[in-house]
């Protein structure tokens, strides 16, 4: 598939898991405070919860097959740096996926359970852990593939900047959770980023002055 395809179609689960993230899902997000809230929610709601999961489970894949569409098409796949990207890429992938299967799976099930306080922070624990590191390793692989795109590829790299921006707001990730507004601001330049992409009718529309 096409990156333009692929970056348009990663735009629209950002857009799509942020809104419902901010609108929809938010009760079950609150991590800080008070957690009873939160529990009734999830516990109310639990299709409403596993689908803003999925979706965000949708950004992860829409964002791995930007990052590795675009390396497959402009960096050589045979360098060493550009199999340890995309080997990055898979296991922040794996990483974060599994981070929201135990919120998807083991989060309802816990909730359901006479003695819950204890298991909850347990298990919210996993699942920022997993999703931190996955974050962090994310970061590092996204900034570290722009930087090969702005050597090897004809976008330009006012937008490549953007991806590498979007890297470097995800990398602190497990210093910051569960407080998400760093990931917000990578989002919105990731969204910035796939934008640009997706306008792109084919890549030689691409501006080989750029280089």
């Amino acid at each position: 598939m096409q990156s333009n395809i692929v970056s348009r179609l990663s735009a629209a689960t950002l857009t799509a898991a942020v809104l419902y993230s901010l609108f929809v899902m938010r009760p079950g997000l609150r991590i800080v405070g008070v957690s009873f809230p939160r529990q009734a929610w999830i516990l109310e709601h639990p299709f409403l919860w596993s689908l803003g999961l999925w979706l965000w489970l949708a950004v992860i894949v829409g964002w791995v097959g930007v990052l590795i569409s675009l390396l497959g098409a402009y960096a050589p796949l045979h360098r060493i740096s550009t199999m340890l990207q995309c080997t990055l890429l898979l296991i922040a992938a794996a990483l974060a996926i599994a981070g929201l299967a135990v919120w998807m799976t083991a989060l309802p099930a816990t909730l359901r359970l006479p003695s819950v306080n204890e298991l909850l922070t347990l298990v919210d624990g996993l699942a920022l852990g997993l999703l931190g590191v996955g974050a962090l390793l994310g970061g590092v692989a996204t900034s570290w593939a722009a930087l090969a795109l702005m050597r090897f590829s004809p976008l330009q790299k006012r937008w490549v900047t953007m991806a590498a921006l979007a890297g470097a707001l995800m990398a602190p990730s497990p210093f910051l959770l569960p407080f998400p507004w760093h990931l917000l601001a990578a989002a919105i330049c990731w969204w910035a980023w796939t934008l640009y992409l997706g306008a792109l009718r084919r890549r030689s529309d691409a501006d080989p002055a750029a280089r």
